[in-house]
């Protein structure tokens, strides 16, 4: 069981690693999004560069893997545990992939996915304070970091069993947002113009 473990957490782990702003910019011959914008190879970026259409790919790429990772560790019955322990492994995928020098996105839309196989109403908590948080404030990082901040709170009463899993993903993405959150802080985060 444990060597069965072991290998959905690598699957999670390499799936989480496949990095798609990059492969898009790259079938699309665009320059790597990694070089320009914020540098973050995420859906924001790929939208800041000016492509919504590419924007969207991204983020059903980055949601996709991270609820694909999940799934497939609960059809292999792994307990629900073990399936926090995945996503979380395709969440650090992410962050960083070994198929691009480590050099990963933030986190959030896989995060999503992985949440919503997970616990579906914990992330649409967490969707919901995107949501009204960017829409009120054009911030996407500010809305991330409170979207996450959401999620251990609403496992502690949704689903206590994924507590600790969840809450590390969390500081993951937290510590991945860290020059956000100081210019958040100075008050000069970027802001999408609507």
């Amino acid at each position: 069981m444990h060597t069965h473990f072991a290998f959905w957490l690598i699957i999670a782990y390499l799936l989480g690693s496949v990095s798609f702003a990059v492969l898009i910019s790259r079938v699309r011959h665009l320059p790597d999004p990694r070089k320009l914008g914020s540098g973050n190879p995420g859906a924001s970026n790929m939208l800041r560069l000016g492509n919504r259409s590419l924007a969207l790919a991204t983020l059903a790429g980055d949601l996709g893997k991270g609820a694909l990772a999940v799934a497939l560790a609960r059809y292999a019955e792994l307990s629900s545990l073990q399936q926090g322990w995945v996503g979380l492994a395709a969440v650090g995928g992410h962050i960083l992939p070994i198929f691009h020098r480590l050099q990963g996105g933030k986190g959030v839309a896989t995060a999503a996915g992985v949440m919503l196989v997970l616990c579906w109403p914990a992330a649409l908590i967490a969707a919901m304070l995107w949501l009204t948080t960017f829409y009120w404030q054009r911030i996407a990082s500010l809305a991330s970091l409170l979207a996450a901040l959401s999620l251990p709170p609403a496992l502690a009463w949704l689903a206590p069993s994924l507590l600790i899993p969840v809450t590390l993903m969390v500081l993951l993405i937290l510590l991945r947002h860290r020059l956000n959150i100081g210019r958040l802080l100075a008050g000069v985060e970027n802001r999408f113009r609507p």
